[in-house]
């Protein structure tokens, strides 16, 4: 019986010890498995760290490209309209220095022929036979007689050098006779009220006195503006133009006589 025992005893502890080796193994093939599956899953995750690296970099190196590429871009536009606004600068500079250059070719020009202008009229002026007649008018001469053609030779004369002054001012005042235009004719020669008067046969206080009268004869005069002044500042325009204080002052020799009269 004591046999019998020990040997059941014997296979029940082999049997115990058996079932521990298959479980060691099993235990050990799992914990193999275990450690395969981690290191599989840590390539698995480095490589997928690496392919995010990779992506990241290139995805910094695309946006670096970028903002190079689109420096450069804005660079070149900004450097062509540069280059575009400083030629413009240039070219309207050079135009405005050739205008003011013309302007002033321009001007001299007109200096210069307003001068002959001013020469011819003066030559013309001391070669008609009226000039003669108004110019030898002094204190001792009493009267002087205008005839017909002398009246005309002085109305050609304005209307030749004087821009169409007798014309002009006929058109712009119909309501101007004769002796009204022929009295303007006389003011537009910038005569004195003395020259005036002796060519009328009347006194200085009475040329002061047919000027105001005609004066309200005619038509869009400013109350403030004498009659002198106006015929004086008349241009071919049909308007007087802008006097300046010398030109009001010279056309306002009727009060100025009128004061040496007095």
């Amino acid at each position: 019986y004591l046999s019998v025992m020990k040997c059941f005893l014997l296979f029940f502890i082999a049997l115990i010890m058996l079932c521990s080796c298959d479980v060691y193994e099993h235990s050990c093939q799992q914990l193999n498995e275990l450690e395969q599956q981690e290191q599989t899953e840590k390539v698995v995750r480095q490589e997928a760290y690496h392919v995010m690296t990779k992506n990241w970099i290139l995805m910094l190196f695309y946006c670096v490209m970028i903002v190079v590429v689109v420096c450069i871009a804005w660079f070149l536009l900004f450097a062509k309209y540069s280059m575009k606004t400083e030629k413009k600068f240039d070219d309207e500079h050079r135009e405005r220095q050739q205008l003011q250059a013309d302007y002033e070719q321009i001007l001299e020009r007109i200096k210069d022929k307003e001068k002959s202008i001013s020469i011819m009229s003066d030559y013309i002026y001391n070669h008609l036979s009226i000039a003669s007649k108004l110019q030898g008018i002094n204190e001792s001469t009493r009267t002087i007689r205008m005839t017909e053609p002398d009246w005309l030779e002085l109305e050609v004369y304005l209307n030749t050098t004087h821009r169409h002054f007798v014309k002009t001012f006929r058109e712009c005042h119909p309501e101007a006779y004769q002796e009204i235009l022929r009295f303007c004719m006389l003011l537009r020669l910038e005569l004195t009220n003395k020259q005036i008067a002796t060519i009328y046969h009347i006194a200085e206080k009475s040329v002061k006195q047919k000027a105001y009268l005609y004066k309200n004869q005619i038509s869009d005069i400013p109350s403030n503006m004498s009659l002198r002044t106006y015929v004086y500042s008349w241009n071919s325009t049909g308007h007087p133009r802008e006097t300046s204080e010398n030109s009001l002052t010279a056309g306002g020799g009727d009060k100025e006589e009128s004061k040496r009269s007095g």
